[in-house]
């Protein structure tokens, strides 16, 4: 059972039900860690630090797992890190993506790329800030591949261990679902 589940802390939002779902079952195919790093940090100054609410299911990944890597391939960008916030953090991470010719601004232009997480190869896996933060899908913004899905965090994640984004880029070949491709390694 995710662990704010197990504390107490649920989510009473409706729409966020399926996220609840789909982290339960990352859980069980991805076990978290028995500490967190960097999981408890307070959102209300990450909002007033960086001027957005993330979307929920990240939060409750972050909450669940804290800051480190998904297969040694897919490292989460800290949103507590100490020395600088979440958006300097990305302002570098979007900096890199200007000028590659895709077909998505980048954070802050509105509906821009957002990353959360960035592949070993050098890709980044973010949101489209189009609407609310809850509506916010993942693009999977890479060197050799682009591609959007309409889901968010946990359920992205989710897909590429169960081989179920719909996708025969994603769904055939990813180290999340390779053989022994299924853990998480916390920041240390």
């Amino acid at each position: 059972m995710p662990r704010a589940l197990r504390n107490g802390k649920g989510w009473h939002a409706a729409g966020v039900m399926s996220s609840i779902g789909a982290l339960y079952r990352l859980v069980d195919l991805v076990p978290p860690p028995d500490s967190a790093v960097g999981a408890h940090g307070d959102w209300k100054r990450f909002v007033s630090a960086n001027g957005f609410w993330p979307p929920e299911d990240y939060r409750m990944m972050i909450r669940e797992y804290g800051a480190g890597t998904f297969a040694g391939w897919l490292r989460l960008i800290e949103p507590f890190n100490h020395a600088k916030t979440f958006t300097e953090l990305v302002e570098v991470e979007c900096r890199s993506l200007r000028g590659r010719g895709q077909e998505w601004p980048t954070w802050p232009a509105p509906g821009g790329f957002l990353p959360w997480a960035r592949t070993a190869a050098g890709d980044h896996v973010g949101w489209r800030t189009d609407g609310r933060p809850e509506a916010w899908t993942t693009v999977y913004w890479g060197n050799q591949l682009t591609a959007e899905f309409n889901v968010g965090a946990v359920a992205f994640l989710l897909g590429l261990a169960e081989r179920s984004l719909g996708d025969p880029s994603f769904d055939k070949h990813n180290p999340l679902s390779a053989p022994g491709g299924m853990h998480f390694e916390a920041l240390g």
